[in-house]
């Protein structure tokens, strides 16, 4: 028996695009419909999947969520068997809150507002915002996918990490 080794680095999930007129709730539960949108939306966004996704994939599971009771379904790619969890795009990364609650507090979190303020203004504590604001930093900028690159401030474009080579900074 061969063991598959991880040749991508990093996290394991995938942000599946839920249309606004698609009952979540109901889709994830029925295998044949969210393998049928699934497929729709790997021919529509192929760029947000491996590409080893083109060889298949098989079901693999659910996930519940413990903060948010959101179940969302796993897949097994077949060509390498890794396996990804399929997360809505209407939830935040690590599942913390739902991206609309959350979205208010980090743009007043853009403004330098404490995260005391924030809590007493949009509920949940001090802490669950110190959280959601770093969780934005989580996800790599390297891996995250880019439609439109023009649409990128251009101090992104740059990484500012020094490092030594050969006795000189690098960058």
């Amino acid at each position: 028996m061969s063991k598959t080794v991880s040749s991508v680095p990093g996290d394991k999930t995938i942000c599946l695009p839920i249309a606004d007129s698609v009952d979540y709730e109901k889709l994830v539960k029925d295998r044949k419909a969210f393998r049928k949108y699934l497929d729709q939306q790997i021919q529509q966004h192929g760029e947000l999947f491996p590409a080893e996704i083109e060889a298949g994939y098989c079901f693999h599971g659910f996930r519940t969520s413990a903060k948010l009771g959101l179940v969302s379904r796993r897949i097994r790619l077949i060509a390498n068997g890794q396996a990804y969890q399929l997360r809505p795009d209407f939830v935040m990364p690590y599942m913390i809150g739902k991206t609309e609650a959350v979205e208010k507090g980090l743009y007043l979190r853009s403004f330098g507002v404490p995260y005391e303020a924030i809590a007493y203004v949009m509920g949940k504590d001090s802490m669950y915002w110190y959280r959601a604001s770093l969780a934005l930093g989580r996800p790599s900028i390297v891996g995250t996918t880019v439609k439109d690159g023009e649409a990128i401030p251009p101090h992104l474009l740059s990484d500012e990490k020094h490092t030594w080579w050969m006795g000189s900074v690098s960058m």
